[in-house]
């Protein structure tokens, strides 16, 4: 199966399941803590100490980075949840490394939940627009 099939897979289990696409509401309900902090120039990252898993976002960013920093790290929470992954920052949001590949392409998909086609909205530009996505997610609808 590809990840991309595999992830696609993972996103409709969750939406049944929570019946959100809301990443704060879902890793609430994951029990997956999420802690807003001052982390510089990071947007957030994910660790998990003593069975306890944690989402850290940047409270200097905006509620849209926010939102889809949190979709990023729970992909990270859920699907590589063992693996050490690296601060999502300016230069990580570009990564080519697999995880961080494959971390975009959940948040980018999770948070795009088809109501753009009632705005008849269907150009990539419109619909980061619309979602209020990064620039640099195109690649990934």
């Amino acid at each position: 199966m590809e990840m991309s099939e595999f992830i696609q897979q993972q996103i409709q289990k969750l939406v049944n399941i929570h019946e959100t696409r809301n990443p704060f509401l879902i890793a609430k309900e994951k029990d997956i803590l999420i802690l807003k902090e001052d982390l510089g120039e990071v947007y957030g990252y994910y660790n998990k100490i003593n069975r306890i898993k944690m989402i850290h976002l940047n409270n200097l960013f905006s509620d849209e980075r926010q939102f889809f920093t949190c979709a990023h790290e729970l992909c990270h929470a859920l699907i590589h949840q063992d693996e050490n992954t690296p601060q999502l920052s300016k230069q990580t949001i570009v990564s080519e490394w697999k995880v961080e590949k494959e971390a975009n392409y959940f948040a980018t998909q999770l948070l795009i939940d088809g109501s753009h086609l009632e705005h008849y909205i269907d150009t990539t530009d419109k619909i980061i627009n619309f979602y209020g996505l990064p620039e640099e997610m195109k690649k990934y609808i």
